[in-house]
């Protein structure tokens, strides 16, 4: 059964930082690995500072490794591959360059505390975050967007981008109907609020990479 779907662009917004990304307990937990001592008098901006000289006192490739150690989970990545990418993360953009999509995200998280804590001298982050308000026909489809799958806002934020954007390139077939597997490595949060009868307020997190060819020129339609 289709759905039809009307979408209101709210705003688009680059970040350096994802929200969440980095929290006060993250960064107490880097001065422990950092063998910074006892921080337990420190306020919360503190830590945030001095977790950020602690990571800048390392050598970059170090630096890298060690955050790569702390997001990552246990088995994502080998030895071999962490070492080499604790060297190309000083120059390249591993969340777009990585082979392997499924470890983006957590190759942004790590770029963006490299970028703030060496106060640039990274890659710099091309976060964004796009607000939208879906308001679906009927409540079947308004059922679809109450925790929206990121290959249902793929599709529906794909008519807003030109022909030659990335996610055209690369996932012509895919939008159009059937499995969206890499859908969910594309985009980084997802967060639907209720805004009134059948319509929701999307907020949606991930680079530019994906999202900067997302230019509506006001309220569409998309049938799905």
């Amino acid at each position: 059964m289709q759905h039809t779907f009307t979408i209101t662009p709210v705003s688009s917004e680059a970040l350096l930082m994802l929200p969440g990304d980095w929290a006060t307990d993250d960064y107490r937990k880097l001065l422990e690995l950092t063998e910074y001592g006892d921080a337990s008098d420190l306020s919360d901006k503190e830590l945030k500072d001095m977790a950020y000289m602690s990571i800048a006192d390392l050598e970059k490739p170090e630096a890298a490794e060690l955050l790569m150690k702390y997001v990552f989970p246990e088995d994502a990545l080998t030895e071999g591959q962490r070492q080499q990418s604790s060297h190309e993360m000083n120059t390249e953009r591993l969340w777009e360059e990585y082979a392997e999509p499924v470890q983006h995200r957590n190759f942004f998280r790590v770029g963006s505390l490299l970028y703030a804590a060496y106060n640039g001298g990274h890659p710099k982050p091309d976060g964004r975050e796009v607000v939208i308000t879906v308001t679906a026909k009927d409540e079947e489809g308004a059922a679809l967007l109450k925790t929206p799958k990121a290959a249902l806002l793929l599709r529906l934020m794909a008519p807003a981008m030109n022909d030659h954007a990335l996610l055209h390139r690369l996932y012509e077939e895919e939008l159009k109907a059937g499995e969206f597997a890499a859908a969910k490595n594309l985009l980084y949060q997802i967060k639907s609020e209720a805004e009134g009868e059948n319509s929701y307020r999307i907020t949606i997190y991930s680079t530019d990479y994906w999202l900067e060819d997302f230019e509506p020129v006001g309220e569409y339609a998309v049938t799905l």
